[in-house]
């Protein structure tokens, strides 16, 4: 099974009608949404607009959908962080916390992490999908 899990950035872009990302993403079995990447898009919502009420709408239908996979951070994932988290401050390459933990959660699962982001290359083993 092809498991993605998508970084936030990519999220953004996946939520927006007629985005190429989308059909990207059609090509994995699953989608995986750690919950860094739910409260990041979340805290960037105003939901006293409507269009922050439709996004966080479209959020809550695609973490409905059984091909979505909502994950929340337990004890695997805090090792995998702390063990990420050494070998960054070692290398004296610092990425943000929720990246680690977003990180974690892809290494955990054998999953690529789809993601804008090029600062996820500084960690070892990592999947990864560029965009």
């Amino acid at each position: 099974m092809r498991r993605a899990v998508i970084d936030t950035n990519v999220l953004i872009s996946f939520l927006e009608k007629g985005h190429p990302v989308a059909q990207l993403l059609s090509g994995f079995d699953r989608l995986v949404v750690p919950a860094p990447v739910d409260a990041e898009f979340r805290a960037g919502l105003n939901l006293s607009t409507k269009s922050g009420r439709a996004k966080s709408t479209l959020l809550d239908e695609l973490l409905a959908d059984e091909s979505v996979e909502y994950v929340a951070l337990g004890r695997s994932e805090s090792r995998k962080y702390a063990e990420i988290f050494k070998y960054l401050k070692g290398q004296g390459t610092p990425i943000p916390s929720n990246d680690i933990w977003i990180a974690s959660v892809a290494l955990l699962r054998d999953a690529t992490l789809v993601t804008m982001d090029e600062h996820f290359r500084r960690i070892p083993l990592l999947d990864m999908l560029t965009l």
